[in-house]
């Protein structure tokens, strides 16, 4: 972080660091440069007895809305930060104080101008949600339409560039000085200021939602209208939903037959937005679903969404497969391919060997009996036993599954997500092995074969040339060659120093012995002034060689 920018956010920096150490992560800091930060604080001792990841969670809570917003991206990404830690921020309370109506009226005012009275008969000053980002209020428009209209919260942007500021130096600084936390700290802040960036603009989200409903609408699913018209940057229009909030089903007494239908209807949805269509609702929690007649359920929220390809979702419908069939080749490929990492890269025997374990773990028959929940919270953990990076959307779409799966538990327990996602993995299974998928490689494979012989005459006639001038230049890189650099680099450094260092030395002592005399004259003072700095330089040279090596 460049000083300007340290100086003006040290503020909160301390802020930062004073609560981190009053929920017990005092020992994580004391360890780095971060301690320099420290001000005084007063650790709740009442605490002391809980886990790291609860305590987390605390501190996040007291931090306000951009760090409770971190910690609802790191609750979707188990990959990033352990399991533990990811359950525990999934019970974040998304609840901020509540923005005063003048100040909300003043947003509206920026964005609508003098329209508003045009656009609205009336809008609720009391909001009926306050999220980390967002308030929402009620509204009826000049057509009569009950809508809900989402508004950021005033200056959240700058305090959100503020706090992500110090977080990245933050970030930095404990992975300089290898703090250990379970996960990587910069890696975590990259993919947060990456989510960020949609939060902050409701465009984003008023288009993945239209996108949604127009990709996935059905008679079991559907997701609210948007009113573009009405929207803005800083502020989404979107219908309100005229339905049950799934958090308060209990209160419903739905009879066992719908809540089957429920969770039927979910489960559809789900699936056919990640395994079929590959765009998804990346939180289908129960705050973010609601219940309309005859058990038709609406998605709302799409603040977060994922995108895979469908050669993702066929490695992945693989995998199940793989292991309905007890296939250890079959998982081995399909994970590696996730993964998207070379088997020359891992250790193919303990690989193989957690592999068949895996697969022994969660068959017992048919695919139809596979537990796909906790299958696909194992296959992440393999993933980070193994140090695989999958790419976000996969991690994003699996947890999806796990989460709906979860919820439909609830409602009801003979619940089995693979028996609404069979028929689509079965698909996708096919589809790599059918007459037309390998008539469709075949043809890919000719193509790339027709336009390598297409390209050899000029390939050869460009190398023949650059023979023919003597242009050619081969490129080699060795392993540890960088290393061996630096280190060369370094013991030219130091043998620089020392040979300036001595001739010093050498010189002051020919100016001390040049004196004749008993008395101290020029030469003389020259040459102590020459044995101070030679001394001096070699002192500082060895405290900083030392800390190098630190």
């Amino acid at each position: 972080m460049p000083t300007t920018k340290l100086i003006r956010n040290l503020p909160r920096m301390k802020e930062i660091i004073s609560v981190a150490a009053k929920f017990g992560f005092g020992e994580v800091i004391r360890n780095t440069k971060l301690v320099t930060f420290l001000g005084k604080f007063k650790k709740l001792h009442a605490i002391d007895h809980e886990p790291a990841p609860v305590r987390f969670r605390l501190a996040l809570e007291e931090l306000g809305p951009t760090f409770m917003k971190l910690g609802q991206v790191l609750s979707m990404r188990p990959d990033l930060v352990p399991p533990l830690w990811s359950e525990e921020l999934a019970n974040l309370q998304d609840s901020c104080p509540v923005v005063p109506w003048e100040e909300i009226k003043a947003e509206l005012q920026k964005e609508y101008g003098d329209k508003i009275d045009s656009m609205f008969t009336s809008i609720e000053e009391t909001p009926i949600g306050d999220g980390s980002m967002a308030q929402v209020h009620r509204a009826v428009t000049k057509e009569g339409k009950k809508i809900v209209l989402k508004i950021l919260r005033p200056n959240i942007e700058k305090k959100v560039r503020s706090d992500l500021q110090v977080l990245e130096a933050i970030a930095s600084l404990l992975n300089s000085h290898g703090a250990k936390l379970g996960f990587d700290p910069r890696e975590v802040i990259d993919t947060f200021a990456q989510a960020l960036d949609a939060e902050l603009d409701l465009r984003h989200e008023a288009d993945s939602t239209k996108m949604l409903k127009g990709l996935t609408a059905d008679d079991t699913s559907t997701f609210p209208e948007v009113f573009t018209e009405l929207s803005t940057k800083r502020i989404l229009a979107i219908e309100e939903v005229d339905g049950v909030e799934l958090t308060k089903w209990k209160k419903q007494n739905y009879t066992q037959e719908q809540r089957d239908r429920i969770v039927g209807n979910g489960a559809h949805a789900v699936v056919r937005q990640t395994l079929e269509i590959g765009f998804f609702h990346a939180d289908p929690h129960p705050g973010n679903i609601f219940i309309l007649e005859d058990e038709k359920i609406c998605f709302i929220d799409c603040g977060m969404t994922g995108r895979v390809e469908e050669s993702m979702r066929q490695d992945l419908a693989m995998l199940l497969y793989g292991v309905s069939e007890k296939n250890i080749d079959t998982v081995t490929k399909s994970f590696l391919r996730l993964g998207d990492v070379s088997i020359d890269d891992i250790n193919e025997r303990e690989l193989r060997k957690d592999l068949q374990d895996f697969i022994e773990r969660f068959t017992k028959g048919p695919l139809g009996d596979v537990d796909m929940g906790s299958m696909l919270t194992a296959f992440l953990d393999g993933l980070r036993k193994h140090n695989v990076k999958c790419p976000g959307d996969l991690i994003l779409m699996i947890k999806a599954l796990i989460t709906i799966e979860g919820v439909g538990k609830q409602l009801s327990p003979e619940f089995n997500l693979v028996d609404y996602a069979k028929p689509t993995i079965e698909k996708l299974v096919k589809s790599q092995f059918g007459f037309s998928a390998l008539k469709n490689r075949t043809e890919l494979s000719a193509q790339l074969w027709a336009q390598l012989a297409e390209r050899i005459p000029d390939d050869a006639t460009r190398m023949l040339d650059r023979i023919r001038r003597n242009k050619v230049r081969l490129n080699i890189d060795i392993e540890s060659m960088e290393h061996m650099t630096e280190a060369i680099d370094r013991s030219s450094r130091n043998i620089s120093w020392a040979l300036v260092i001595s001739a010093l030395i050498v010189g002051s002592s020919i100016m001390v012995l040049a004196n004749r005399t008993e008395s101290i004259d020029i030469r003389s003072a020259l040459g102590l002034a020459g044995y101070i700095f030679a001394g001096t330089l070699g002192v500082w040279r060895t405290i900083q060689h030392w800390r190098s090596r630190r």
